[in-house]
């Protein structure tokens, strides 16, 4: 079944290519995906972890605004709460992505998702400037960064977090740790 085209395999068989493929690649690198749960980008989100080098070594968390939505204190508990259970289930992750995508609907509404006014005081324009609106991406997730470090430091202590803003054809990198 190895030589049959793409198209004309069983999802079955093809599932189970992919699974053995998987279970070669190192899992003890691997990564949680934060993405904001927009029914505009599930393509781009495949697309930028298989660019990462991340393909079949990463968990998905879906969170309305991403970093964004990481600052809601109990929805930050439950990302935390998961985190916890990925490890327990020997899912060695080491790295977090933050995908925030731009014209995001929560970075328009900060308040009534209960974001505190110290990340995010009012919404964003829907015709704001990319460099602000940029700006604003940046801002959020480097708040957000050293909260969940010494949130998930006793658990994963050398945690790194990368944060990418989507757009829909390049991606705008807000920061890697290296």
């Amino acid at each position: 079944m190895a030589d049959a085209p793409e198209s004309t395999k069983s999802f079955r068989a093809y599932a189970t290519e992919v699974l053995a493929r998987t279970d070669k690649l190192s899992p003890q690198n691997m990564a949680l995906l934060v993405s904001c749960m927009d029914y505009r980008y599930p393509h781009r989100i495949v697309d930028v972890m298989d660019e990462l080098g991340l393909s079949g070594k990463y968990d998905h968390f879906v969170l309305a605004g991403a970093a964004l939505g990481g600052h809601v204190q109990s929805w930050q508990d439950v990302l935390i709460t998961h985190i916890e259970a990925a490890l327990l289930l020997e899912h060695h992750i080491k790295k977090l992505v933050l995908l925030d995508h731009r014209d995001c609907g929560a970075y328009r509404h900060p308040n009534e998702i209960g974001v505190p006014s110290h990340i995010l005081d009012k919404g964003l324009d829907k015709d704001i400037l990319p460099s602000v609106e940029f700006a604003c991406h940046l801002s959020v997730a480097e708040k957000l960064v050293p909260v969940l470090k010494a949130r998930l430091k006793r658990l994963i202590p050398d945690f790194k977090i990368d944060a990418i803003l989507l757009t829909r054809d390049e991606d705008d990198v807000l920061f890697e740790e290296k």
